[in-house]
């Protein structure tokens, strides 16, 4: 199931009620820096160099815990106590260029500004340009903001712990988070946190796509018709068909509008295409419908037009809508439980709500 995105505060009362149960502090180290093993493998080679940057805290204890699991690996662990002191350490290891770098010096806790000899340290691991793992959150990052607390680390990934926090998602908190992942099975009770928004986990994806019955064909598994595609677009129209193809539809129908066939009939190979026609009965055919990419030519006609809003409206099966699509949809009810989805890039969206694309950016989950 999809985890909460929830605040420190929130977090801790989740590790308290862990406590509370009976779980010990060690046995979630222990958990954690497993999973921190398990990553660093994956982005490692046997013999590679990696090393550790521990701090004084939990977070440098999960840190140092993965180093058990770290088979066929050169390890190096550097216990960061007095970043003034450790300094000439630290360029005397990076020197080394490790393989990548395992960032635990700060957990979730930070929540006033580094002193100068920290920002300096952090400075100089960035500047090396190497490959960084991050525990929990990049180290000098606040958690509930999403901004860096005088520094922080510039992480490449970042395996947070349980679920991701709130600050990680905030547009100032991208350069250092790198690409965000979740270590959720560590040990902990099961989250009572709630929050509006959720973070979709791997693992809600095991079993896809399901396995298909041996007197199964192509009628077996849904209709997708995609109203995309016009003179000079026609590219989005090819993206979306091999999107779909991923999704694995049993058959996909492609309908441009008619001067783009061609080049777009030209770059597939599985996917019908069909010129879009007033007189088409889509609706009749399909189990699902996307409507919207590529159809930005100044000669989309406004029947199209009207063909999208009525499907909108009207069709029994769901619908997504994107691209040019957004600016046609009209308002007023949908057939009962049916499904609706719309996904604008943050230009769409700042059209939609007349706002502009920067302050989309600045706050995307508002």
């Amino acid at each position: 199931m999809p985890t909460p995105v929830i605040s420190i505060a929130q977090m801790r009362e989740w590790e308290n009620a862990t406590w509370a149960a009976g779980q010990t502090e060690t046995e979630v180290i222990r958990r954690v820096g497993k999973k921190v093993a398990e990553r660093t493998l994956q982005l490692t080679h046997v013999n590679d160099l990696i090393l550790i940057l521990a701090g004084k805290g939990h977070n440098g204890d999960d840190a140092r815990s993965a180093r058990e699991h770290l088979v066929e690996r050169r390890i190096e662990v550097f216990d960061v106590n007095d970043p003034e002191t450790d300094f000439a350490k630290l360029e005397t290891l990076l020197v080394l260029k490790p393989a990548l770098v395992i960032d635990g010096l700060f957990g979730i806790g930070i929540n006033r500004p580094l002193d100068a000899a920290w920002v300096k340290f952090i400075e100089r691991i960035n500047a090396a340009k190497l490959k960084v793992l991050a525990v929990d959150i990049p180290s000098g990052l606040n958690g509930d903001t999403g901004q860096p607390q005088g520094a922080a680390i510039e992480a490449t990934v970042t395996l947070t712990v349980g679920t991701p926090k709130r600050g990680m998602l905030g547009q100032g908190a991208w350069p250092f988070v790198g690409r965000l992942e979740v270590a959720s099975d560590v040990g902990l009770v099961p989250c009572s946190q709630t929050s509006e928004l959720n973070w979709i986990l791997t693992e809600d994806f095991l079993g896809f796509p399901p396995v298909r019955p041996a007197a199964g064909h192509k009628g077996s598994f849904g209709h997708l018709a995609i109203i995309a595609g016009s003179m000079g677009y026609h590219g989005a129209a090819v993206l979306a068909a091999r999107g779909a193809q991923r999704a694995r539809p049993g058959l996909i129908t492609v309908f441009p509008h008619e001067p783009a066939y061609y080049p777009i009939a030209a770059q597939l190979q599985a996917p019908m295409i069909r010129p879009w026609e007033p007189e088409l009965k889509i609706m009749d055919a399909s189990t699902a419908l996307l409507a919207g990419p590529g159809l930005a030519a100044a000669d989309v006609p406004e029947d199209l037009k009207k063909y999208v809003r009525r499907l909108w409206r009207d069709a029994p099966v769901p619908v997504v809508a994107d691209a040019s699509a957004l600016d046609w949809l009209p308002t007023g009810q949908f057939p009962k439980n049916s499904v609706r989805v719309i996904t604008p890039h943050p230009g769409e969206v700042a059209r939609l709500l007349n706002t502009t694309p920067a302050r989309i950016q600045a706050d995307r989950v508002h």
